[in-house]
């Protein structure tokens, strides 16, 4: 009876495998990954915007955000940040916010472009290696009146700074 069973499950198999399409596929035929890192690519500016927003606008994570506006002038060595948070936000978070929007544009720049190293507690990162940064912080209400920023600098090729606002 034990040999009846075996035969019977060997019997399964064999018409199993005999009834199903071959999912195998020839490497000569079918595309090969390309896990070559390419530099200097072309930016995506539209994601890059979006991702941005995705990340350092998130409500539970910075809720002290408002917005963050950003030009890369890569041909001209600069990037200008604009970090806008919400009215009656402190001068230390808003400080923070800024910090965390400069790091996180590079952080997905980096993502795109391998060639940019990504940013570290005590480095903005690879985008700003070759380029300066123009900050400006804003609350709410000044930037939608044109009014002034509560903080504005100019932060000089690969060098990182804390910004300290009121100080």
């Amino acid at each position: 009876m034990k040999i009846n069973k075996w035969l019977l499950a060997v019997g399964c198999v064999a018409l199993l495998c005999g009834c199903t399409k071959r999912n195998i596929i020839n490497n000569e035929e079918s595309a090969q990954p390309d896990f070559n890192m390419y530099m200097d690519v072309e930016l995506d500016m539209e994601q890059l915007q979006e991702d941005v927003n995705d990340i350092y606008l998130d409500e539970n994570d910075y809720p002290m955000a408002s917005a963050i506006d950003f030009e890369l002038n890569l041909d001209e060595a600069y990037v200008n940040v604009t970090a806008v948070v919400k009215d009656g936000t402190s001068p230390e978070d808003a400080a923070y916010f800024a910090d965390v929007a400069i790091k996180g544009i590079n952080d997905q720049v980096a993502v795109q472009d391998f060639s940019y190293g990504e940013s570290a507690e005590d480095t903005f990162g690879g985008l700003y290696q070759d380029n300066v940064i123009n900050l400006k912080i804003y609350e709410e209400s000044a930037y939608h009146s044109n009014g002034e920023p509560m903080f504005e600098t100019q932060v000089p090729m690969d060098e990182y700074q804390v910004f300290e606002i009121g100080a």
